[in-house]
């Protein structure tokens, strides 16, 4: 009897790294796109392979042929919000309106409206689980945005590391995709992004396979187009500081080899797929979840 391939959902979260991370009011890069294509591609490498692409909407503004190659290609798209501005730093009006504007402009592209969210900086948190009654309302089916591992900046400490509905109070369910977390000696370890960057491959593929053996529904790994460019610091017109750009740039040469070999390895689901497979989830009692706004001190990225 042949060996069933391990099944993981594929996550792309599409957008520049400076304007992310470093500067949220710097324009969207030309490189940029050059570095989501190059992703698009080595998806593409592999016909049965399904990816969803995270878009953020200034992205999707600036390179709206990128969007297009990309859904063109089969690959789900979903929303990425508008200006990666996390949502802890955002009332409930502004929320809506940034979800607003990064719908339209994903629909406007490609003609379909996205029915998946993944929040800036995994920023759906304790003080922010009222931003999945808002995604309900304005129709989205699910969202990946918690990582299920207590962090300074963003994650849920104790939230189950697999799918589970939440119940809105517009009275649409919402499915919550949490991120890949590995859970030994009971801790969690998170394995995606640059976490994902910084492991060997050979362990990288290890805990992805044990993750996956762990959970019901399926693993969600997630990385960055940015990160298969070792090269983006050198392009910079502006200095980052030694100890952020030795952080941010280790890894990066391997990342492209890093994905062929996980595409080899697993059945590579988009979350649209993975929504059809989850059947009976367990709902999530989100209540115990919830933190007061002033009891809590997001630090930033840097």
């Amino acid at each position: 009897m042949s060996k069933t391939v391990p099944t993981i959902a594929l996550t792309i979260d599409v957008e520049d790294w400076a304007q992310s991370s470093w500067d949220r009011t710097l324009p969207i890069s030309d490189y940029c796109a050059d570095n989501a294509q190059r992703v698009l591609e080595i998806i593409t490498e592999f016909p049965s392979a399904k990816a969803t692409f995270f878009i953020l909407g200034k992205f999707a503004e600036k390179h709206p042929h990128i969007v297009k190659d990309i859904h063109q290609a089969g690959y789900e798209i979903g929303s990425h919000g508008w200006g990666h501005v996390e949502i802890f730093r955002l009332t409930k009006n502004k929320f809506r309106e940034d979800i607003k504007l990064s719908t339209n402009a994903i629909e406007d592209i490609t003609g379909v409206r996205p029915i998946g969210y993944r929040a800036p900086d995994f920023s759906i948190v304790g003080e922010t689980l009222w931003a999945l009654d808002i995604l309900a309302e304005e129709g989205y089916v699910y969202d990946s945005s918690i990582l299920p591992i207590g962090k300074g900046r963003y994650g849920i400490r104790d939230w189950p590391r697999t799918a589970g509905l939440i119940k809105s109070n517009c009275g649409s369910d919402i499915i919550e995709f949490p991120l890949a977390t590995l859970e030994l000696f009971g801790r969690r370890f998170p394995i995606g992004g640059g976490y994902a960057r910084l492991m060997p491959q050979t362990i990288l593929l290890k805990a992805l396979n044990k993750t996956e053996s762990q959970l019901e529904t399926p693993v969600v790994f997630y990385c960055h187009p940015y990160e298969t460019d070792p090269l983006e610091f050198d392009r910079l017109e502006f200095k980052v500081p030694f100890k952020v750009r030795l952080h941010q740039t280790i890894g990066r040469k391997r990342t492209i080899s890093k994905l062929r070999q996980l595409i080899k390895n697993f059945n590579c689901i988009s979350l649209s797929q993975a929504v059809t497979q989850c059947k009976d989830l367990a709902v999530i009692d989100r209540k115990s979840y919830i933190l007061d706004p002033g009891s809590v001190t997001r630090p930033p990225i840097f």
